[in-house]
């Protein structure tokens, strides 16, 4: 769907593309910080792999920290195992403002390898 990294040559992005594996025994049901927000800055994820090893009637969303969170990327539950890829294009999905972006679980069970790829630019401007 187009060149991911081209966002990260413009505007002084910054790449906040991680990866991290969760084990059956992973328990987000507390949503669990993934990339920390910025004051001013704004996330954009543009694609989100849930690799699932071990399948269980567990959903994993991404979402973030508002009061009333955006949510970006949600599974099925029992989704089965294989790749699930969330892709929100080049441009990607924007977060709500200066919020980080976070993983909860519905509940523990589900082994995973998460691939997440995004960037993070300035959106608000500093008067001084």
């Amino acid at each position: 769907m187009g060149d991911y990294s081209r966002k990260l040559d413009a505007y002084g992005n910054v790449d906040i593309s991680t990866g991290y594996t969760i084990l059956a025994a992973t328990d987000y049901v507390s949503p669990e910080a993934k990339v920390a927000g910025v004051t001013g800055w704004t996330i954009y994820v543009q694609k989100i792999l849930v690799a699932v090893t071990t399948d269980n009637a567990a959903t994993q969303q991404f979402e973030d920290n508002a009061g009333t969170p955006i949510i970006a990327a949600k599974t099925k539950a029992s989704p089965g195992i294989g790749p699930i890829e969330f892709d929100f294009g080049p441009d990607g999905f924007p977060l709500t403002e200066s919020k980080s972006l976070m993983h909860r679980m519905s509940a523990a069970g589900m082994a995973a390898s998460i691939t997440i790829t995004g960037y993070m630019t300035p959106t608000a401007v500093d008067p001084a």
